[in-house]
């Protein structure tokens, strides 16, 4: 952007023509001037604009792309389905249950069974 100079000299001299005085002219055209370098000071530049551009294109290349995402979603869906299908359910907990009873009912039946033998060979019966 090129920067436009204010000439207060001119300026004063145009306000005193319209019938200021000439203190208050060059006051007035040095507020002028000091208001419109500040203005500049503010105004992005083109250098300015070509950094943020290419800031901007510097971050969009590192974030992952919609189909980056999409990939990695059904990668996640999949491995979450084989750990479920390796995930015991609850009719086979209820199975495992069923048999555990089973075969304490067996081993207590055993037990009273070597128990009664016992006896018996003992002559306790």
């Amino acid at each position: 952007m090129s920067a436009v100079a204010f000439d207060t000299l001119t300026a004063a001299r145009d306000l005193e023509a319209a019938g200021i005085e000439r203190r208050q002219a060059e006051a007035i055209a040095g507020t002028v001037r000091t208001a419109a370098a500040a203005d500049r000071e503010a105004l992005a530049t083109k250098a300015d604009l070509a950094e943020l551009r290419a800031d901007t294109k510097a971050d969009l290349a590192e974030l992952a792309t919609k189909a980056d995402l999409k990939a990695e979603i059904a990668e996640l869906r999949a491995d979450m389905k084989a750990g479920f299908a390796e995930t015991a359910t609850k009719a086979d907990l209820a199975s495992v249950r069923a048999e555990i009873g089973t075969v304490r009912w067996a081993v207590g039946l055993t037990a009273a069974f070597i128990f009664a033998i016992g006896l018996r060979v003992f002559g306790l019966i």
